[in-house]
């Protein structure tokens, strides 16, 4: 049985590359940069939206400048790793939550609906439960005789968020016409399966055994966790939301069965 106590856990087992965290925070960076001269033409449009994503970005890019300045033994300090913790947890929650948001704004509905509702109280609570639990276990996994507890919170934290990524597909396909679908099929692809990948990833960092594997090379740091996420920037950079979303079905003219006569979605 793996002796937890005889592991750096939770720190790292290998020596970041500052060059890789500066090609990445420069990307990073300028995905940024499109995001808010965007939303601030568009005037913020849709607000929470526009609050979500570049809070995602702001908060990798301070963890990459961290990543890429710092010294190992400076990381690998407790006080460092509190402070890049939820840096390494923010950006994907927020994208998820921009995903549901996102249905919202595409349905184009004036009224709340139940699934709007849902939407609303049930997936931030949904998200705020596991950083609460993840947040217990990074103390705990300081403590010699809770590690093993710190990693069934870790796992019960990476399940909750693996759920929410997953059930993302259900209330897409539910809750929006397949012609509204088209509007943002690209974004919504994208940065779905970047969450989603990304929280597949966490789950199997919350095994003992296969939290020392991953943990041993930057790889799968890389793979599993920052690339996934710093590509679903890029993408709602490129196809940001205020260009893309379908009128308000208030204003989109309807046929005789009450079918939206939509126009063609914009090309970008």
């Amino acid at each position: 049985m793996l002796n937890l106590n005889e592991t750096n856990y939770p720190f790292y087992s290998y020596i970041p590359s500052h060059f890789g965290a500066g090609i990445f925070a420069v990307f990073v960076y300028v995905s940024l940069l499109g995001w808010f001269i965007q939303s601030l033409h568009a005037k913020c449009r849709p607000p929470i939206l526009a609050i979500f994503i570049f809070v995602a970005h702001l908060t990798t890019f301070i963890e990459l400048v961290l990543r890429g300045t710092l010294s190992i033994n400076v990381l690998n300090t407790k006080t460092l790793y509190r402070v890049e913790a939820p840096l390494w947890s923010i950006p994907p929650r927020f994208l998820l939550l921009a995903n549901y948001r996102c249905l919202v704004e595409l349905r184009g509905k004036k009224p709340a609906g139940t699934v709007d509702k849902v939407i609303d109280i049930c997936v931030p609570v949904g998200v705020i439960v596991p950083d609460i639990l993840l947040g217990i276990a990074n103390e705990l996994s300081f403590n010699p005789n809770r590690l093993y507890l710190s990693f069934h919170l870790r796992q019960a934290s990476a399940g909750i968020v693996l759920f929410l990524a997953i059930f993302f597909y259900v209330v897409w396909y539910l809750a929006v016409s397949s012609t509204r679908r088209l509007y943002v099929l690209p974004l919504l692809a994208v940065s779905s399966i970047s969450v989603l990948i990304e929280a597949i990833y966490v789950l199997a960092t919350s095994i003992p055994t296969l939290f020392f594997v991953l943990t041993q090379s930057e790889f799968w740091f890389y793979g599993g966790h920052l690339i996934p996420i710093v590509l679903a920037f890029i993408t709602w950079t490129t196809f940001h939301p205020w260009r893309l979303l379908p009128p308000l079905e208030r204003d989109v003219p309807h046929d005789e069965t009450g079918k939206e006569l939509l126009p063609e979605p914009p090309s970008v």
